[in-house]
């Protein structure tokens, strides 16, 4: 038997987990065994090859139209004849749902249209102690309902609850913090930021986002939203509380995650520009209940959540809902994982939820424009990640999915979705038409943890800090 060195056959293996033969194969061969079309389609297809679901699904279609055309003869004539002869049975279904469709988007781009959009600059002072905890409060201020009270304002005029955006760009290394509206909540804004905040200074701000002119022959961009992965809704990230800045400490000890966010966006070169934009509306929505009868509903994040719990319960302890095991439902078992999943489910259950979209663009000129670069953007969220065992902030849409050369021969798909993703921006659009995108459910404890006015602990150059807040005279001076 030859020598060998104790650990090096063992790495060897490790290095050859890398190689195609190995968890690649083996997870496409899972995809075939388990007989999932849905799995295949996205895991093999999408994410190995590249390759579009709707140019997969388009490419089978097509196979089997023609191989039908090869059985029946006059496939499109008797194709014709079925739908002819069937339309009264069908039509007028089809014409009032769609109408009815048509009919709330109309109404509700109406009423957004209607009102008057206003950006906010946040100025940070030179002294800010204060935790993302007054953050969180200042958003519970703006869990507001107002808008869709009944069901005649929903579907007749087509109002829609607020929508607020919380922003951090860079401009060639000068970072601002902005916060968009409308502009009839600008004293409800203020108001909530100030009480807890009340060093910084809101001004109005010109709208960068309106006054920038996409050029691809002068401009290079990567664009991306961000979702939560691998795990649903009930998952938050590592929050500000994980990293102790709840307890305020002194600021020479603050660990906060988005100083590194900050940093990054200070690095920026002259010609190039960082976005980043967290979109928020308040979550209430209903879902029905589990096992419950049809009109029996429950809230969608609590429901989720306490889902989750349970299963996390059962996962270790058993399924105490069985006759007999009833024992089960009061064992415990010290798991550390499962531990810490509770309580920040269940922590995180008990605060405010928001409807959340966000998106981030890097701009470049030609020349500087590398993986480096966009590498970074893609995964700029993932100082607050925790993908073991709760969640973190994965790129998805517009650019990310570009990794092989045939998916855009002539950048004409990269172009148009930098321009409907500018136009998307601008409109700061996730929820409504025209533009409806997946969103994650977050609390306010999360959301605080990707955007609060930060504090001394920071000491990015590229955050200009003022020296003082300027305000306006007491209403109760003496004459």
């Amino acid at each position: 038997m030859a020598f060998q060195i104790p650990g090096v056959g063992e790495e060897r293996e490790r290095q050859q987990q890398w190689g195609l033969g190995s968890h690649v194969l083996r997870g496409i061969v899972a995809e075939i065994v388990s007989l999932d079309l849905k799995v295949f389609v996205e895991g093999t297809i999408g994410n190995l090859l590249g390759i579009s679901r709707g140019t997969f699904l388009t490419s089978i279609f097509i196979g089997l139209l023609l191989s039908l055309w090869g059985l029946i003869p006059n496939l499109p004539f008797f194709i014709f004849a079925w739908v002819v002869g069937t339309m009264p049975i069908w039509i007028l279904p089809a014409a009032v749902g769609g109408a009815w469709k048509a009919w709330i988007w109309y109404v509700q781009a109406y009423f957004i249209t209607r009102r008057e959009p206003l950006l906010l600059e946040v100025k940070m002072p030179r002294e800010l102690v204060k935790s993302p905890r007054g953050m969180e409060l200042a958003l519970a201020q703006l869990w507001i309902l107002s808008g869709e009270t009944t069901y005649f304002h929903r579907k007749w005029l087509g109002q829609v609850r607020p929508v607020f955006s919380f922003e951090i760009v860079s401009f060639g290394g000068d970072v601002r913090f902005y916060i968009w509206l409308w502009k009839a909540y600008r004293k409800v804004v203020e108001s909530a930021i100030y009480a807890q905040y009340p060093e910084v200074e809101i001004v109005e701000a010109e709208d960068y986002a309106m006054k920038y002119v996409y050029d691809p022959s002068k401009h290079a961009v990567f664009c991306t939203d961000y979702r939560y992965e691998p795990r649903n809704d009930a998952y938050p990230i590592k929050t500000y509380i994980e990293f102790e800045l709840d307890e305020d400490p002194k600021e020479e000890y603050k660990v906060d995650p988005l100083a590194q966010v900050i940093e990054r966006l200070s690095s920026l070169g002259p010609d190039e520009q960082i976005w980043l934009q967290i979109v928020i509306s308040l979550d209430n929505e209903q879902r029905r209940k589990p096992g419950g009868r049809y009109w029996e509903t429950e809230p969608r994040f609590r429901g989720i959540a306490e889902a989750e719990v349970d299963k996390l319960r059962k996962s270790i302890i058993g399924d105490f809902e069985k006759p007999g095991q009833e024992w089960r439902r009061y064992s415990r078992v010290a798991l550390y994982r499962v531990t810490e999943q509770i309580k920040a489910i269940e922590r995180n259950m008990g605060k405010h939820p928001y409807h959340v979209g966000m998106r981030g663009v890097w701009i470049s000129n030609p020349e500087n424009f590398g993986p480096q670069g966009f590498n970074s953007m893609r995964w700029i969220w993932l100082p607050m990640g925790n993908p073991q065992y709760l969640n973190q902030m994965r790129p998805r849409r517009w650019h990310t999915p570009f990794d092989y050369p045939y998916q855009d021969l002539w950048d004409f798909r990269w172009n148009l979705h930098a321009e409907r993703f500018f136009d998307c921006y601008r409109r700061r659009a996730h929820f409504y038409a025209p533009y409806t995108l997946p969103d994650n459910v977050m609390s306010t404890e999360v959301i605080a943890t990707f955007w609060h006015p930060i504090s001394t602990a920071i000491a990015s150059p590229g955050v200009q800090r003022i020296p003082a807040k300027k305000a306006q005279p007491p209403p109760n001076l003496p004459k």
